[in-house]
Parts: C-alpha cells; sequence; structure tokens
C-alpha cells in the first residue's frame, strides 16, 4: 500500500500547474548556468573546478528550494482530511503507511527533477554530478519533512499554506545569518538548520537524512493521534 500510495502522489504532482512551473524554474537555471559556464573559456583562471557547472541547481535549492517544497505540497495531509478521503484511507492502510507513501511519492518527484537538471548540466559539461544530485536530495528531504509536519499540525489547506510561506523564508533567512554570523547570541542556531550540513558538504549532509528522520517520526506520532 505504500508503493501504491507513492506513486499515486507522484503522478499527481506532474499534473499541477504549480509542479511544471517548479520544474520550468529548475531547467531554465540548470540551462542559463550551463550555457555559462560553457562561455567561459578558461574556467580554471576563475578558481572553479568542474562543479561550477552544478552550482546554479544547488543554489536554487539551497536558497527556496524550502519554498518550491511547500508551495506544491503544503496541503499533503490536510487536503485529504478535508475532503475526507483520508477516513478511506485509514480503512485500507495504516497512519504509518499513508504517510510514508506520502513522503516517498513526493521525494520521487524531486529526485526526477533533480536528476533531470542534471542531465541537463551533462550536456554540457559532459559529467554528470552525483555529488550534487546528493547534495540536493539529503536537503530537499528536510524540507520534503517539515512540509509533512505542518500539513499535520494545521488542519486548515489555506493555512498551512501561508504559514509554510512565512516559513521558507524566515527559516532560511535566520539559518543563512546564524551560519555566517560572529555573534555568539545567533551563530549556535546553525547547528539546528540542514542549512548548516549542507554547506559543510561531504559526509556532513548525511546528518540532514538524521534531521529529517526526527521531523518525519514528529509527523508520524502527531497523525497516528490526530482524529479524521
Amino acid at each position: 500500500m505504500v508503493w501504491t500510495i507513492c506513486f499515486k502522489e507522484f503522478k499527481s504532482l506532474f499534473k499541477s500547474v504549480k509542479s511544471i512551473i517548479t520544474i520550468a524554474i529548475l531547467f531554465a537555471v540548470s540551462y542559463l548556468v550551463a550555457d555559462l559556464m560553457e562561455s567561459v573559456s578558461k574556467i580554471e583562471d576563475l578558481g572553479l573546478d568542474s562543479n561550477g557547472y552544478a552550482m546554479g541547481i544547488f543554489s536554487i535549492v539551497f536558497l527556496i528550494g524550502l519554498l518550491l517544497i511547500s508551495g506544491l505540497s503544503h496541503d499533503i495531509i490536510n487536503r485529504e482530511i478535508n475532503m475526507r478521503t483520508m477516513r478511506f484511507l485509514v480503512t485500507k492502510s495504516s497512519r504509518l503507511k499513508i504517510l510514508l507513501g506520502k513522503f516517498f511519492g513526493i521525494w520521487l518527484f524531486w529526485l526526477f527533477c533533480i536528476i533531470a537538471s542534471y542531465i541537463l548540466i551533462t550536456f554540457v559539461s559532459k559529467e554528470f554530478f552525483w555529488s550534487g544530485v546528493a547534495e540536493c536530495m539529503t536537503f530537499i528531504t528536510v524540507g520534503i519533512s517539515f512540509t509533512i509536519l505542518f500539513s499535520v499540525v494545521i488542519p486548515k489547506p489555506g493555512v498551512s499554506m501561508f504559514f509554510s510561506i512565512i516559513f521558507s523564508l524566515v527559516f532560511p533567512a535566520i539559518s543563512l545569518w546564524a551560519l555566517f554570523s560572529s555573534n555568539g547570541w545567533i551563530s549556535w542556531f546553525k547547528y539546528l538548520t540542514p542549512f548548516y550540513y549542507s554547506y559543510l558538504g561531504g559526509y556532513f549532509i548525511l546528518i540532514n537524512l538524521v534531521y529529517a528522520t526526527i521531523i518525519l517520526y514528529v509527523a508520524i506520532v502527531l497523525f497516528k493521534r490526530r482524529d479524521l
């Protein structure tokens, strides 16, 4: 049942106008950055390595990824509850499987978008950046978990959309401030954000998977206790 819900959610995302716009944004940025990097004849002289081709995709995910994710999936749970379709789903499957199915459906959609964007870059760079895909997806996984949590906690889709937009603007701003600030009153906050571990790179990005798991676990616990 998990995968049935997963693929249903995956396919439904492609039917949304907002999804098409999101994909277009990712592809446009990928193409523009690839075209820019191709036009630079001496990349080494600028101090950039081949990973410079992937900067566009990672930058847009890092800066507005949370906003894009919440814009598409802010009502992933509360929409089903308000439409009374959730009651039908719980008669066919457990709440845990429903939530995991929704999570993996969104995750697969973003995996498709990110891989497709990097494939577009490959035509210029002649190299596929698997590390870039991993960095983007570990960060996006946190965003998906946050979005599901908000949709579980907030009962009305309209309110969850408003809150998700505010959160997607304020949280990155505070996180980046904490990341680059030397002020002890705010710099500690960076350890509580996925931005810090993405910024460190390497194996540190795996911490974001732990981060996402904790958030998703909280969402599952709250969802099990919620009246439908």
